[in-house]
């Protein structure tokens, strides 16, 4: 069967003011349970995060990036641990290749007594951030508390979509090790005659739990990859979030949700920013094949792992660092 686009999932019994019915919210899990399983993609509306609040993150992101290129540098990510903050055009890599864009990375803050700081491990420092435009830090502070409470409902509809109780992973995300990226993506003509440059982002899996999306207006430039190993865009959709599995619900479900491919080509002739926030587990929680999804087939198809661990490997293979 040829899919086009992805399916569009209403999340608003879980976030409105008023009470709803308990059918009410079984059927929006329903609903999420169905594009997890069957795409790992989905459009998700009824968030309640106001339109300007995607406006604002959308037009500080373009004034961060048209920063001349020496201001931006001064918050390169090898200033605080390889991680935290500015990544260079082609600094980012994925599977081996450059990528075309460029980005602040930004993740949970961690005390001095954490184990990365203790033992001198990537994303022991500090997030930078940007002193122009002056309202970024605190508009993108108060960003993070509407992901972070959209996250946690999200993922009640999912507990509830796997039949379990509707607080069941709170738990294993109360202390999110979230991480925030703004990325800005050049036309990817851009890049004609640079060696070793891949893609504007090139295919991957996202490392942990959820992945909220947003994007400016661009279209034919996100792309996933469907279970018959076409892809098709994910174009934005006014009002909504592309959200996406990643690898540690992949686990969780024994493989009932598959975290799925997806990337970047940005041919267009104009400058595109995106705005992606990973919801993810505590640093330190186990993650293993869920009892609840055993049942459905006793083979266990993944080992446990450690989140932050798992982060870690990851983190450690992403950057291709430059010279100031």
């Amino acid at each position: 069967m040829h899919i086009s686009s992805l399916p569009i999932v209403d999340i608003s019994p879980f976030t409105g003011a008023k009470p709803v019915s308990h059918e009410a919210k079984l059927e929006t899990a329903r609903a999420i349970h169905a594009a997890c399983r069957d795409f790992g993609f989905f459009y998700l509306k009824g968030h309640n995060i106001p339109q300007d609040v995607y406006e604002t993150a959308l037009r500080l992101g373009h004034e961060f990036f048209k920063l001349e290129e020496t201001e931006k540098a001064k918050l390169g990510i090898a200033n605080e641990d390889f991680a935290r903050g500015y990544q260079r055009l082609g600094e980012n890599v994925t599977r081996y290749q450059k990528d075309w864009h460029e980005a602040l990375d930004f993740y949970k803050p961690i005390p001095r007594t954490h184990p990365l700081v203790i033992n001198n491990q990537p994303l022991r420092g500090e997030n930078q951030w940007p002193t122009c435009p002056a309202e970024f830090r605190p508009f993108f502070e108060r960003y993070i508390e509407y992901m972070l409470d959209l996250g946690q409902k999200v993922m009640s509809a999912i507990a509830m979509g796997l039949g379990l109780e509707e607080n069941f992973f709170v738990p294993f995300l109360d202390e999110s090790f979230w991480v925030m990226r703004v990325i800005g993506y050049p036309p990817l003509q851009s890049s004609t005659g640079k060696d070793g440059i891949g893609v504007s982002c090139g295919e991957h899996t996202d490392y942990g739990c959820l992945t909220f999306l947003l994007q400016d207006n661009i279209k034919g430039s996100l792309q996933v990859q469907m279970k018959e190993g076409g892809w098709i865009n994910a174009d934005p959709i006014p009002g909504t979030y592309v959200v996406n599995i990643g690898d540690m619900l992949n686990i969780w479900t024994n493989n009932i949700y598959q975290s799925t491919m997806h990337r970047v080509v940005h041919k267009g002739d104009t400058y595109r920013v995106s705005c992606p926030f990973f919801y993810e587990p505590n640093f330190e929680t186990l993650i293993e094949p869920l009892p609840q999804c055993l049942k459905l087939d006793p083979v266990k198809h993944h080992d446990p792992v450690v989140y932050g661990e798992h982060l870690l490997r990851k983190v450690m293979t992403n950057f291709e660092i430059t010279e100031n």
